[in-house]
């Protein structure tokens, strides 16, 4: 028997087992790395998207929190000098008081406006609200519901959101209408004011 040859063919087996081994572990040991490099990427997006969310604040706050607050005006409505509250609250809410509602100045009594409102620019917001007028009572009656009112409110901003310019316009229907969607129901009366006024502020 050949020995010599046999051993040779051996060594050269086992030479070619031994590159086909470490071939197959650098690329094992390759794929191994890439999988954990992507791993790590992936947890480092993820932690950076999560950092950046919980850093991010809440877009109504951002970009609205400089309106929220309470604002005394004095102005008129149809030419009657009155002055009036206003208050932007924080989850959208719009409410004002006029200082003639509780009286008969305006022929009629009615209640707060209230509504909502929302941002239309950087010094800006608009807001639409409800009221309910009725007849005041008198001795011989009781007062009466007159009317439904929807009003559109625009409310400017000075730059350090200390004052406000405010104008009103609005439409009242019948007590049996929805001013939301009166369809064709006639106007019953029509009203409209400008106002300035400045935010009140806690010494």
């Amino acid at each position: 028997m050949n020995y010599e040859g046999l051993t040779l063919r051996s060594a050269l087996c086992f030479n070619i087992l031994s590159n086909t081994y470490v071939d197959f572990l650098q690329n094992f040991l390759k794929r191994k790395l890439v999988m954990k490099a992507k791993r790590v990427s992936l947890l480092l997006i993820f932690f950076s998207m999560a950092i950046i969310l919980m850093g991010k604040p809440d877009q109504s706050e951002a970009g609205e929190k400089e309106f929220v607050g309470t604002y005394f005006t004095i102005g008129d409505e149809d030419e009657i000098p009155t002055p009036v509250i206003v208050q932007i609250r924080k989850d959208g809410t719009y409410l004002t008081v006029f200082g003639i509602q509780n009286t008969t100045l305006a022929g009629i009594v009615f209640t707060d406006d209230v509504g909502i409102w929302e941002k239309t620019g950087k010094n800006k917001i608009k807001a639409q609200t409800f009221s309910i007028s009725a007849l005041p009572p008198t001795e011989s009656s009781s007062g009466e519901v007159v009317g439904n009112c929807i009003a559109d409110h625009t409310i400017t901003f000075t730059n350090n959101f200390q004052e406000i310019n405010l104008t009103v316009s609005g439409k009242c229907y019948a007590p049996d209408v929805n001013p939301v969607d009166p369809g064709d129901a006639p106007v019953t009366a029509e009203f409209s004011g400008s106002f300035q006024g400045k935010r009140l502020n806690i010494p």
